[in-house]
């Protein structure tokens, strides 16, 4: 198999956008951060057979955070192989969250928080209308995300699936 992104894979490995391509940018269908995304992970799957395999759905920048976001069983792969991991992250050069395409809004957000593991969901209705999502995290594991972090996932979340976040903890 051969790596499948938002890019043509000839303009993911030359770095050069062909005419069909230029087009759906300039269109919006996709990203700046679409091709740069593709075009970092075309040069790693010369070096790994693994990220060969997968398919990237897309790719997002928020500040100097990257989303990548792939098929669910690509993301798994990745997130199970340590190395995988650290050979995607230091080839962004920016700190990349992996995420699954076709999640809900549960298994999106624990993504976000992989490896913590969330203990709960609910939902808070505000008198305006407006919906905040509540994650609930033990207390101890929670200590291991930094607060940075933390604002970065609100910051995600409320970008990408305009989910409104609340983190508490329990004891």
């Amino acid at each position: 198999m051969i790596l499948k992104t938002p890019i043509c894979t000839f303009d993911a490995k030359t770095g050069i956008l062909c005419d069909m391509c230029e087009n759906r940018l300039k269109t919006g269908q996709m990203t700046l951060s679409d091709v740069s995304g593709s075009m970092t992970l075309a040069k790693l799957a010369q070096k790994s057979p693994d990220i060969d395999k997968m398919t990237l759905v897309g790719s997002k920048e928020i500040d100097n955070e990257v989303i990548l976001i792939f098929k669910s069983p690509d993301a798994r792969t990745i997130r199970s192989d340590k190395r995988l991991l650290d050979m995607i992250q230091k080839s962004f050069k920016k700190h990349v969250w992996i995420v699954e395409s076709d999640s809900n809004d549960r298994r999106f957000l624990e993504n976000l928080f992989y490896p913590v593991g969330i203990d709960n969901i609910n939902f808070i209705w505000l008198p305006d209308g407006k919906k905040l999502t509540r994650v609930l995290i033990d207390k101890k594991k929670i200590k291991s995300v930094k607060e940075d972090t933390l604002e970065n996932i609100k910051k995600i979340s409320l970008l990408l699936r305009k989910i409104d976040l609340v983190v508490e903890t329990e004891p």
